[in-house]
C-alpha cells in the first residue's frame, strides 16, 4: 500500500489545515494546542531513538539523527493533517450524525458480537470534549465532581442513522477511485 510522503503529503496537509482553519480556526488552533505533548512524543522519540548519523557527536550525550528529524516532521506532519480533518468533521456535522455514521459503518460488527454501541457511546462522550469551547471544565474536573444518580441517569444520547442509498454507494467508490489516482500521480 502506498502512502504520501514528501511533497504531496505537504500539500495535502497545508490544504486539509487552510480548509479547517477557514472553517473554524479557533477550533483546529485548540486541537492543536491540546495536542502539543502528541507532537514532542513524536519528536523525541523519533529523533532520539531513530538510528543514523548523529547531529552532533558529544562525548556520552545523546543526540538526535538526521534521519530521526525527517521522520519526526512526517510524522508530525501526519497527525496535524489528522487534526484538521477531524476539526472539519467536527464543524461539519453535529455530534449525533458523527456518530450515527459510525454506527452504520460498524454495524456488520454486531454479528461478531463486538461491542458497537459501546464503542459509539465512547466515540459521542469524546465528541464532547472535543467540541467543547475551552470555558468548560476540563476532563481533570468532570471526573472529580460529584455527581448524583438521579442526573447520571437522565443523561440521554440520540443518533440518527442515515439510511444507506446507491448514491451514497456510487459517491464512496468514486471518491476511493479518485484518491488511488492521485496517490498514483504523486508517485
Amino acid at each position: 500500500m502506498q502512502r504520501l510522503s514528501g511533497a504531496a503529503l505537504l500539500a495535502t496537509v497545508f490544504v486539509a489545515i487552510c480548509v479547517a482553519a477557514w472553517l473554524s480556526g479557533k477550533r483546529l488552533w485548540s486541537l492543536m494546542r491540546r495536542s502539543r505533548f502528541l507532537f514532542l512524543a513524536l519528536a523525541a522519540l523519533y529523533s532520539f531513538f531513530t538510528p543514523g548519523d548523529r547531529m552532533w557527536v558529544v562525548a556520552l550525550v545523546p543526540a538526535p539523527t538526521y534521519e530521526g528529524a525527517l521522520l519526526a516532521l512526517e510524522h508530525s506532519t501526519r497527525l496535524a493533517g489528522v487534526l484538521a480533518f477531524v476539526c472539519m468533521l467536527v464543524t461539519s456535522y453535529p455530534r449525533d450524525v458523527l456518530v450515527g455514521g459510525m454506527l452504520a459503518c460498524l454495524a456488520p460488527l454486531r454479528r461478531l458480537r463486538l461491542p458497537v454501541d459501546r464503542a459509539a457511546m465512547r466515540m459521542s462522550i469524546v465528541l464532547e470534549m472535543v467540541s467543547a469551547p475551552e470555558g468548560l471544565p476540563n476532563w481533570r474536573e468532570c471526573f472529580s465532581s460529584e455527581i448524583d444518580a438521579e442526573s447520571a441517569n437522565e443523561a440521554v444520547v440520540q443518533v440518527h442513522l442515515p439510511e444507506w442509498v446507491r448514491a451514497d454507494a456510487m459517491a464512496l467508490l468514486l471518491l476511493t477511485v479518485a484518491a488511488e489516482i492521485i496517490v498514483r500521480m504523486f508517485r
